[in-house]
């Protein structure tokens, strides 16, 4: 048996796709926490040959956070941009190297290709042909200018929202065509539609949910995806079951009939359910102290890999006060919080922060 282990955030997303059949140049988003700790992964044997569609069986997979949505426009979870990563898809994303690399999209559009203008006001994408949703209709440059609308609808709340600002207008040149276009030269042309804040939804699905009702929508919960599996079962923060998906565009994959994401739990039982029982194929996460993970790890069932990253994890302290309503909404900046007002109490926030731990002990 072979236990593989990786950062958990998108870095985990990059691993799932893969494992799941997705093709090296399609691998999703990597945004991986550095300061974050390892994941497992465990596998019975490795194909000597070609995988083919389904032959892998059930893998199982346990995150001790568990997926609450599947419409990553709406989540603010980690494991809510995992889980939805099997089902939807983004035009590009970024393969561990740092490169981006096309996944609905045909190639990444640069200067040198004319996919990007010269003054860097327009960006161009062009869309594979013959890509499916999972119910069998066809996906078309219509689903990403109706992505882009219902993000930016103020009354939907995307929590994606922000990385979609500077934009003059969003459209469709014909079917398999979506440009672009900033209200300034943009250094940044690949902000929209690519990696983990840009899977695509599909236009029939939310139509009726873009605004204030996008809340309620059905397909927040199962969502009509071009990616290589479809959601049968949903137990928000506790379990979701994927089958492959009929449609999905190549034949060979993925490899695994069935998918398990099982949430739920602490980081030290989802170590010990790799390394010492066996009883789950990856486990993602493991915020667990290093001296008790090497206990873990002696039995014997696999095998721990790291990967570095540019992400961090936070804790903001909210310092507008939650309970007073300015307008209709609470939490504004213009008002103050009664406890931080109090220096004395910043400082005992600041004194409870153990630098020393965290400059030699973080990783």
């Amino acid at each position: 048996m072979k236990v593989h282990s990786l950062f958990k955030s998108m870095m985990v997303i990059v691993t799932l796709a893969m494992i799941a059949g997705c093709a090296s140049s399609e691998s999703p988003p990597i945004v991986a926490p550095a300061t974050q700790p390892p994941t497992a992964l465990i596998s019975e044997s490795t194909p000597t040959t070609a995988p083919k569609r389904g032959a892998g069986g059930t893998l199982q997979l346990l995150w001790w956070q568990g997926a609450t949505m599947l419409n990553v426009h709406l989540a603010t979870g980690t494991a809510d941009f995992e889980a939805a990563r099997l089902v939807l898809e983004p035009l590009a994303a970024v393969d561990p190297d740092g490169n981006l690399v096309p996944v609905l999209a045909t190639e990444i559009p640069t200067v040198a290709n004319g996919g990007i203008s010269v003054d860097l006001k327009t960006i161009t994408w062009k869309l594979k042909q013959g890509v499916k949703w999972s119910d069998g209709t066809e996906f078309t440059a219509d689903d990403v200018v109706f992505t882009y609308d219902y993000i930016t609808n103020p009354d939907t709340a995307a929590t994606t929202a922000w990385i979609y600002g500077g934009a003059e207008k969003v459209e469709a040149l014909d079917p398999y065509s979506v440009r672009i276009t900033w209200k300034e030269p943009n250094i940044s042309p690949y902000q929209m539609f690519v990696s983990k804040a840009g899977y695509i939804l599909q236009k029939n699905q939310f139509a009726d949910f873009s605004g204030e009702n996008a809340a309620s929508a059905p397909g927040n919960m199962k969502p009509i995806g071009t990616g290589p599996y479809v959601v049968t079962d949903f137990k928000p923060g506790d379990v979701v079951v994927y089958d492959i998906n009929p449609n999905y565009r190549d034949p060979e994959k993925p490899f695994f009939t069935q998918v398990i994401f099982k949430g739920g739990g602490d980081a030290t039982s989802a170590a010990r359910a790799v390394f010492q029982t066996g009883d789950v194929d990856y486990a993602a996460n493991l915020q667990v102290e290093i001296a008790v993970l090497n206990q873990i790890m002696q039995g014997g069932k696999g095998e721990l890999i790291t990967a570095t990253s540019p992400n961090v994890e936070y804790l903001l302290l909210n310092r507008a006060d939650p309970n007073k309503e300015v307008n209709g909404a609470r939490s504004e900046p213009t008002t103050s919080h009664p406890f931080p007002r109090d220096l004395r109490v910043r400082q005992a926030v600041s004194l409870a922060i153990d630098r020393k731990q965290t400059a030699e002990k973080s990783t």
